[in-house]
């Protein structure tokens, strides 16, 4: 029986889930490339994750599903989030004091 290869990660943070090729709706020629997003684990399951505009006015955070979410389906977003500094990992979102444990895979 093959063994997984043990996945290496790290709480996640704002700043590492952050789109390296994110574009503003203010700016005057955005990016047309989809967004760079990282590979992360939300409460173990795997999914892409990016904090960014996307064109958009206002900062997000946008979590993609592969395979769907058994609650979320294939895409969970909100502009309501925050990672505290000093509680990296825990994605604290909404206004009903919901979380999610979100660890960002590193090489």
């Amino acid at each position: 029986m093959a063994l997984k290869p043990k996945i290496n990660t790290e709480p996640a943070t704002e700043t590492s889930l952050a789109v390296e090729n994110d574009s503003h709706g203010f700016e005057e020629n955005p990016n047309t490339e989809a967004p760079i997003m990282h590979d992360v684990l939300v409460d173990g399951i795997p999914a892409k994750a990016g904090v960014g505009s996307f064109g958009m006015y206002s900062t997000r955070i946008v979590l993609l599903f592969d395979p769907p979410h058994s609650k979320w389906g294939e895409e969970f977003a909100t502009k309501h989030f925050i990672i505290e500094k000093d509680n990296p990992g825990v994605l604290k979102w909404g206004h009903e004091g919901e979380s999610f444990n979100i660890e960002k895979i590193v090489e």
